[in-house]
Protein backbone atom coordinates (compact mmCIF):
# COMPACT_ATOMS: atom_id res chain seq x y z
CA UNK A 1 0.00 0.00 0.00
CA UNK A 2 1.45 3.65 -1.23
CA UNK A 3 2.19 5.44 1.98
CA UNK A 4 0.75 9.17 1.53
CA UNK A 5 0.63 12.04 3.40
CA UNK A 6 -2.95 11.73 4.03
CA UNK A 7 -3.07 8.69 4.77
CA UNK A 8 -0.41 8.58 7.61
CA UNK A 9 -1.42 12.15 8.69
CA UNK A 10 -5.09 12.70 8.41
CA UNK A 11 -5.87 16.50 9.33
CA UNK A 12 -6.87 16.74 13.12
CA UNK A 13 -10.12 18.98 13.68
CA UNK A 14 -9.79 22.52 13.65
CA UNK A 15 -6.48 22.19 11.83
CA UNK A 16 -6.29 23.15 7.81
CA UNK A 17 -2.91 20.99 7.09
CA UNK A 18 -1.42 17.73 6.83
CA UNK A 19 1.93 18.94 7.81
CA UNK A 20 4.65 20.87 7.12
CA UNK A 21 7.74 20.62 5.74
CA UNK A 22 10.35 22.92 6.32
CA UNK A 23 14.17 24.11 5.93
CA UNK A 24 15.87 27.30 7.63
CA UNK A 25 18.96 28.45 7.84
CA UNK A 26 21.04 31.68 8.76
CA UNK A 27 22.42 34.72 6.19
CA UNK A 28 23.85 33.47 3.10
CA UNK A 29 24.86 34.57 0.16
CA UNK A 30 24.08 33.29 -3.33
CA UNK A 31 23.51 34.36 -6.34
CA UNK A 32 20.45 34.16 -8.43
CA UNK A 33 22.09 31.81 -10.24
CA UNK A 34 22.94 28.86 -7.70
CA UNK A 35 19.73 29.16 -6.04
CA UNK A 36 18.44 28.75 -9.28
CA UNK A 37 20.53 25.43 -9.43
CA UNK A 38 18.94 24.44 -6.27
CA UNK A 39 15.51 24.90 -7.54
CA UNK A 40 16.26 22.72 -10.77
CA UNK A 41 17.17 19.86 -8.55
CA UNK A 42 14.12 20.15 -6.63
CA UNK A 43 11.14 19.95 -8.58
CA UNK A 44 11.75 16.93 -10.36
CA UNK A 45 12.69 15.32 -6.81
CA UNK A 46 9.42 16.53 -5.51
CA UNK A 47 7.86 15.51 -8.93
CA UNK A 48 8.49 11.81 -7.79
CA UNK A 49 6.09 12.17 -4.94
CA UNK A 50 2.91 12.31 -6.90
CA UNK A 51 1.93 9.51 -9.18
CA UNK A 52 0.12 11.73 -11.88
CA UNK A 53 1.95 10.85 -14.61
CA UNK A 54 0.63 13.79 -16.91
CA UNK A 55 1.62 16.76 -14.12
CA UNK A 56 4.01 19.36 -15.12
CA UNK A 57 5.78 22.57 -13.07
CA UNK A 58 4.68 26.07 -14.15
CA UNK A 59 6.54 29.08 -12.06
CA UNK A 60 4.88 32.08 -11.84
CA UNK A 61 5.83 35.18 -13.88
CA UNK A 62 4.18 37.72 -11.56
CA UNK A 63 8.33 38.23 -11.21
CA UNK A 64 8.92 39.51 -14.68
CA UNK A 65 6.33 42.69 -14.34
CA UNK A 66 5.06 41.91 -17.58
CA UNK A 67 1.50 42.98 -18.18
CA UNK A 68 -0.74 40.11 -18.53
CA UNK A 69 1.69 37.21 -18.72
CA UNK A 70 1.09 35.29 -15.29
CA UNK A 71 2.69 31.24 -15.49
CA UNK A 72 5.29 30.22 -17.54
CA UNK A 73 6.82 27.13 -18.21
CA UNK A 74 10.20 26.87 -16.18
CA UNK A 75 13.35 27.35 -18.14
CA UNK A 76 15.69 24.56 -18.35
CA UNK A 77 19.12 26.46 -17.54
CA UNK A 78 19.84 27.80 -14.02
CA UNK A 79 21.19 30.85 -15.99
CA UNK A 80 17.85 31.68 -17.89
CA UNK A 81 16.13 31.00 -14.58
CA UNK A 82 18.81 32.99 -12.43
CA UNK A 83 17.34 35.89 -14.61
CA UNK A 84 13.83 36.09 -13.96
CA UNK A 85 14.29 35.20 -10.61
CA UNK A 86 17.40 38.20 -9.69
CA UNK A 87 15.92 40.99 -7.35
CA UNK A 88 16.59 44.32 -8.22
CA UNK A 89 19.59 44.38 -5.92
CA UNK A 90 21.25 41.54 -6.75
CA UNK A 91 21.09 42.80 -10.37
CA UNK A 92 22.46 46.50 -9.30
CA UNK A 93 24.72 46.00 -6.03
CA UNK A 94 25.95 42.29 -7.02
CA UNK A 95 29.01 42.39 -4.78
CA UNK A 96 27.66 44.18 -1.41
CA UNK A 97 27.50 42.12 1.71
CA UNK A 98 23.48 42.87 2.28
CA UNK A 99 21.48 41.29 0.09
CA UNK A 100 17.67 40.68 0.06
CA UNK A 101 17.98 37.69 -1.45
CA UNK A 102 16.34 36.47 -5.07
CA UNK A 103 12.09 37.29 -5.59
CA UNK A 104 9.45 35.29 -4.52
CA UNK A 105 8.89 33.25 -7.37
CA UNK A 106 5.71 30.37 -6.88
CA UNK A 107 6.26 27.08 -8.61
CA UNK A 108 2.57 25.17 -9.18
CA UNK A 109 2.55 21.70 -10.04
CA UNK A 110 -0.84 20.45 -12.28
CA UNK A 111 -2.06 17.81 -14.30
CA UNK A 112 -4.95 19.68 -15.75
CA UNK A 113 -2.92 22.77 -16.92
CA UNK A 114 -4.25 25.19 -14.26
CA UNK A 115 -1.71 25.99 -12.19
CA UNK A 116 -4.14 27.90 -9.84
CA UNK A 117 -5.58 24.89 -9.28
CA UNK A 118 -2.35 22.61 -8.67
CA UNK A 119 -1.70 19.29 -7.48
CA UNK A 120 0.86 21.38 -5.09
CA UNK A 121 2.47 24.57 -5.22
CA UNK A 122 5.26 26.10 -3.12
CA UNK A 123 7.31 29.44 -2.94
CA UNK A 124 10.87 29.76 -2.99
CA UNK A 125 12.94 32.83 -2.24
CA UNK A 126 16.89 32.14 -0.96
CA UNK A 127 20.08 34.32 -0.61
CA UNK A 128 19.37 36.39 1.71
CA UNK A 129 22.53 37.56 3.41
CA UNK A 130 23.84 40.65 6.09
CA UNK A 131 21.16 42.13 9.06
CA UNK A 132 18.17 40.14 8.76
CA UNK A 133 15.55 37.93 11.14
CA UNK A 134 16.49 34.68 12.14
CA UNK A 135 16.17 32.15 10.08
CA UNK A 136 16.98 34.56 7.35
CA UNK A 137 16.25 31.88 4.90
CA UNK A 138 13.52 29.35 4.97
CA UNK A 139 11.57 26.98 2.42
CA UNK A 140 7.76 26.06 3.52
CA UNK A 141 5.99 23.35 2.02
CA UNK A 142 2.69 22.00 2.58
CA UNK A 143 2.61 18.50 1.15
CA UNK A 144 -1.37 17.58 0.12
CA UNK A 145 -2.82 14.37 0.98
CA UNK A 146 -1.61 12.81 -2.52
CA UNK A 147 1.97 13.48 -1.32
CA UNK A 148 3.60 10.35 -1.33
CA UNK A 149 6.03 9.94 1.62
CA UNK A 150 6.81 5.88 0.89
CA UNK A 151 8.14 3.78 3.55
CA UNK A 152 10.83 4.50 5.91
CA UNK A 153 13.77 4.23 3.89
CA UNK A 154 12.06 5.77 0.39
CA UNK A 155 11.02 8.89 3.24
CA UNK A 156 14.38 9.21 4.63
CA UNK A 157 16.14 9.04 1.18
CA UNK A 158 14.18 11.60 -0.75
CA UNK A 159 14.42 13.45 2.51
CA UNK A 160 18.37 13.39 2.42
CA UNK A 161 18.15 14.48 -1.26
CA UNK A 162 16.40 18.00 -0.15
CA UNK A 163 18.44 18.37 2.42
CA UNK A 164 21.43 18.34 0.38
CA UNK A 165 20.19 20.44 -2.79
CA UNK A 166 19.36 23.47 -0.38
CA UNK A 167 22.39 22.43 2.36
CA UNK A 168 19.86 24.42 5.44
CA UNK A 169 21.00 24.54 9.40
CA UNK A 170 17.91 22.59 9.88
CA UNK A 171 14.59 20.82 8.37
CA UNK A 172 11.98 18.44 9.58
CA UNK A 173 8.82 16.96 8.60
CA UNK A 174 6.00 17.61 11.39
CA UNK A 175 2.54 17.68 11.65
CA UNK A 176 -0.25 19.80 13.63
CA UNK A 177 -0.39 16.98 15.89
CA UNK A 178 3.18 15.96 16.35
CA UNK A 179 3.60 19.85 17.37
CA UNK A 180 1.10 19.93 19.98
CA UNK A 181 2.72 16.51 21.42
CA UNK A 182 5.83 18.45 21.46
CA UNK A 183 4.84 21.62 23.17
CA UNK A 184 3.08 19.18 25.73
CA UNK A 185 6.35 17.03 26.26
CA UNK A 186 8.25 20.38 26.82
CA UNK A 187 6.14 21.64 29.50
CA UNK A 188 6.60 18.49 31.37
CA UNK A 189 10.21 18.46 31.15
CA UNK A 190 10.18 22.30 32.41
CA UNK A 191 11.45 23.88 29.49
CA UNK A 192 8.65 26.70 29.54
CA UNK A 193 8.37 28.89 26.42
CA UNK A 194 10.52 27.29 23.20
CA UNK A 195 11.90 30.02 21.63
CA UNK A 196 10.28 30.64 18.14
CA UNK A 197 13.73 30.32 16.46
CA UNK A 198 14.39 27.24 17.83
CA UNK A 199 13.93 23.69 15.70
CA UNK A 200 10.67 21.77 14.89
CA UNK A 201 11.24 17.86 15.83
CA UNK A 202 9.25 15.96 13.38
CA UNK A 203 9.62 12.66 11.77
CA UNK A 204 12.33 13.67 9.42
CA UNK A 205 15.05 15.77 10.72
CA UNK A 206 18.00 17.15 10.31
CA UNK A 207 20.83 19.05 11.76
CA UNK A 208 23.93 20.95 10.22
CA UNK A 209 27.00 19.46 11.24
CA UNK A 210 28.31 23.50 11.31
CA UNK A 211 25.79 24.33 13.06
CA UNK A 212 24.91 22.06 15.58
CA UNK A 213 27.65 19.51 15.64
CA UNK A 214 27.36 15.72 16.34
CA UNK A 215 24.87 13.98 18.64
CA UNK A 216 26.58 13.63 22.21
CA UNK A 217 25.31 10.15 22.37
CA UNK A 218 23.29 7.66 20.37
CA UNK A 219 19.33 8.28 20.14
CA UNK A 220 16.94 5.87 19.88
CA UNK A 221 16.00 6.41 16.71
CA UNK A 222 17.22 6.05 13.44
CA UNK A 223 20.06 7.93 12.65
CA UNK A 224 22.23 9.09 9.33
CA UNK A 225 25.91 10.71 9.79
CA UNK A 226 26.89 12.53 6.44
CA UNK A 227 29.80 14.63 6.50
CA UNK A 228 27.73 17.62 6.61
CA UNK A 229 25.25 16.59 9.20
CA UNK A 230 23.13 14.31 10.74
CA UNK A 231 19.23 12.78 9.39
CA UNK A 232 17.57 11.77 12.30
CA UNK A 233 13.71 9.55 11.60
CA UNK A 234 11.76 8.22 14.22
CA UNK A 235 11.55 4.56 14.10
CA UNK A 236 7.77 4.60 14.89
CA UNK A 237 5.92 6.66 12.61
CA UNK A 238 3.66 7.83 15.08
CA UNK A 239 3.29 11.40 17.16
CA UNK A 240 4.04 9.37 20.13
CA UNK A 241 7.66 8.38 19.28
CA UNK A 242 8.26 12.13 17.99
CA UNK A 243 7.64 13.34 21.20
CA UNK A 244 10.02 11.03 23.18
CA UNK A 245 12.43 11.81 20.26
CA UNK A 246 11.82 15.69 20.87
CA UNK A 247 12.72 15.46 24.90
CA UNK A 248 16.30 13.82 23.76
CA UNK A 249 17.16 16.12 21.37
CA UNK A 250 15.47 18.81 24.07
CA UNK A 251 17.87 16.39 27.28
CA UNK A 252 20.85 16.85 25.29
CA UNK A 253 20.59 20.73 24.02
CA UNK A 254 20.10 20.07 19.98
CA UNK A 255 17.45 22.36 20.09
CA UNK A 256 19.23 25.65 19.80
CA UNK A 257 17.91 28.45 17.80
CA UNK A 258 20.10 28.48 14.31
CA UNK A 259 23.12 30.55 14.06
CA UNK A 260 22.55 34.13 12.85
CA UNK A 261 25.11 33.39 9.87
CA UNK A 262 25.32 30.18 8.03
CA UNK A 263 29.13 28.72 7.61
CA UNK A 264 28.37 26.34 4.88
CA UNK A 265 30.54 23.72 4.29
CA UNK A 266 31.34 22.42 0.96
CA UNK A 267 29.77 20.12 -1.37
CA UNK A 268 30.56 17.01 0.19
CA UNK A 269 28.63 14.17 -1.27
CA UNK A 270 25.22 13.51 -1.24
CA UNK A 271 22.81 11.34 0.52
CA UNK A 272 25.05 8.45 -0.54
CA UNK A 273 27.88 9.13 1.57
CA UNK A 274 25.91 9.09 4.69
CA UNK A 275 26.95 6.16 7.56
CA UNK A 276 23.30 4.66 8.57
CA UNK A 277 22.87 3.06 12.23
CA UNK A 278 19.72 1.46 11.43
Amino acid sequence: MTRTVGGLFPIPDGERVHAWLSLEWGSRKETPVRVAERILLTLPLIRKRFPDPDAQWQMSAQILLVSGQKWIDIPKDPESLGALIQSPRQRDVPYSKVDTGTLKAKFSLTGTGDPENGLFSFEISAGRSGVWGNPANEITMLPPAEFVIGFPEDARRWFGELVHIWQPETACLTTPETMTRCTERGKQLGVGQRSIYAPSVGYLNWFSRTGYGRLPFPLDAATRECPDGTLIAVREWNAAAVADLYAELETMGMLHKIPDVQLLDEPVGGYGTCRSSE
